[in-house]
C-alpha cells in the first residue's frame, strides 16, 4: 500500500506527492438511485463540486438496491460512451490541477457488493471506493474484495464504528492499513454521525463538533493515523441554517490538517472552498521554508520560521495552494 498525492506546481519534485488529497475539497454524497449523476460528473450541473461519492450504503434502502445497481451500471455505460465520443474518459483524473470533472468514488454497501462491482467492465472509470464501517473485525473481508480492483484506484476507508473509540484498536488498524492493500489510500474518512450514534447522541446544533465527545475522538484519530502518513477528512455538518457555526468548524478542520469536508448540500461548497483557501502570508512563509537556500532559523512576517520543524506544515500548505 502506498500513499499517493497530483503533480504539484508549487512543490519541489523531491516532496511533491502524486495525487493531492486536498483535491477532495467539498465532497457531496448522493444516493446511487439519483438520476442526474452523469450531469454532475460531466459538470453540466454543480460545476464547482470537487468530489462526489455515489452511495449504495446508508443513502439507499434495502429495497432500492437492485434499482441503484442498475442505475449505476447505466451511468458507467453512459460514461464509457461519452468518453469514446467526446474524449471524456478516466484519464482526466491524472491532470493536475484536475479541471475536467470532480473526483468520483463509489461507496458499496459491504465487501460482498464491492466484489460484484469489481467484476464490472467499466468500473475502472471511477477514481476509487469509500469503504464504510471498516475496522479490525471487517478488515479481512474488505482486503479480499479489494484484491479484484485495479491497483490504480484509490481507497477511502471510513472510521465510524464503535471500535474506533478504542485507541489500541486504532493503532492496530493504522498498521493494518499500511500493509493491507495494493491500492493507495487517499484519505481516511471520519464518519461523524455514526460515531455520535455509537454514543446514543446526535450532533448538537449550537457548537462545533470539536466541543463534543466525537471532537475529542478526532484529536485522537489525528494523533494515531497522521504520524503513520495518512490524511483524514472532516465529517459532515448537517445544519444548513447555521452558516457562522459551519464557518467556525471549517476553520478548525483546516487548522487540524484535515483535507476535505463531507457536505450535505451544494450550498455548503463555497464555504468549504473559502476555508481551505491559502492566503498570501501562508503561501509566502511556506515558500520560504521550502526554499533550497533557506536558513536554519529566520524571521518573516513577525514569525520565527524553522525549516527543520516547519517543513511538513509548509508542504501541506503548498498542497492546499495547488488546489
Amino acid at each position: 500500500m502506498t500513499l499517493l498525492h497530483p503533480v504539484n506546481h508549487f512543490l519541489p519534485a523531491s516532496v511533491a506527492p502524486a495525487i493531492n488529497p486536498y483535491q477532495l475539497g467539498a465532497t457531496l454524497y448522493m444516493p446511487a438511485t439519483r438520476q442526474d449523476i452523469w450531469q454532475i460528473i460531466s459538470q453540466q450541473k454543480l460545476a464547482e463540486i470537487d468530489s462526489i461519492v455515489i452511495c449504495l450504503e446508508d443513502a439507499v434502502s434495502e429495497s432500492e438496491i437492485p434499482a441503484a445497481l442498475a442505475n449505476l451500471k447505466q451511468l458507467l455505460a453512459t460514461w464509457t460512451q461519452q468518453g469514446q465520443t467526446h474524449g471524456f474518459g478516466d484519464e482526466s483524473r491524472q491532470i493536475s490541477p484536475r479541471v475536467s470533472r470532480p473526483m468520483v468514488f463509489i461507496r458499496p454497501r459491504n465487501a460482498l457488493m464491492l466484489t460484484e462491482l469489481a467484476s464490472w467492465q467499466e468500473i475502472g472509470l471511477v477514481d476509487g471506493f469509500v469503504l464504510p464501517k471498516i475496522d479490525m473485525q471487517s478488515l479481512a473481508d474488505w482486503r479480499l474484495a479489494c484484491q479484484a480492483l485495479p491497483s490504480t484506484q484509490l481507497l477511502m476507508p471510513t472510521l465510524e464504528t464503535r471500535l474506533i473509540f478504542n485507541p489500541i484498536h486504532n493503532q492496530e488498524l493504522a498498521l493494518a492499513f499500511s500493509e493491507g492493500f495494493s491500492q493507495s489510500i487517499l484519505a481516511l474518512r471520519i464518519g461523524g454521525n455514526d460515531l455520535f450514534a455509537s454514543l446514543r447522541l446526535r450532533r448538537p446544533s449550537d457548537v462545533t463538533i470539536y466541543q463534543t465527545p466525537v471532537g475529542i475522538l478526532i484529536y485522537q484519530l489525528i494523533a494515531c493515523f497522521v504520524p503513520q502518513g495518512f490524511y483524514l477528512t472532516a465529517p459532515v455538518f448537517e445544519y444548513l441554517d447555521k452558516p457562522a457555526l459551519f464557518a467556525e468548524e471549517l476553520r478548525q478542520d483546516v487548522a487540524l490538517g484535515l483535507v476535505g469536508k463531507t457536505i450535505i448540500h451544494p450550498e455548503q461548497i463555497a464555504a468549504v472552498k473559502h476555508a481551505f483557501y491559502v492566503n498570501d502570508i501562508e503561501r509566502s512563509q511556506a515558500t520560504a521554508i521550502l526554499a533550497a537556500d533557506a536558513k536554519a532559523v529566520f524571521k518573516q512576517d513577525n514569525s520565527m520560521l524553522e525549516p527543520a520543524t516547519h517543513r511538513a506544515w509548509a508542504t501541506s500548505v503548498m498542497l492546499r495552494a495547488n488546489v
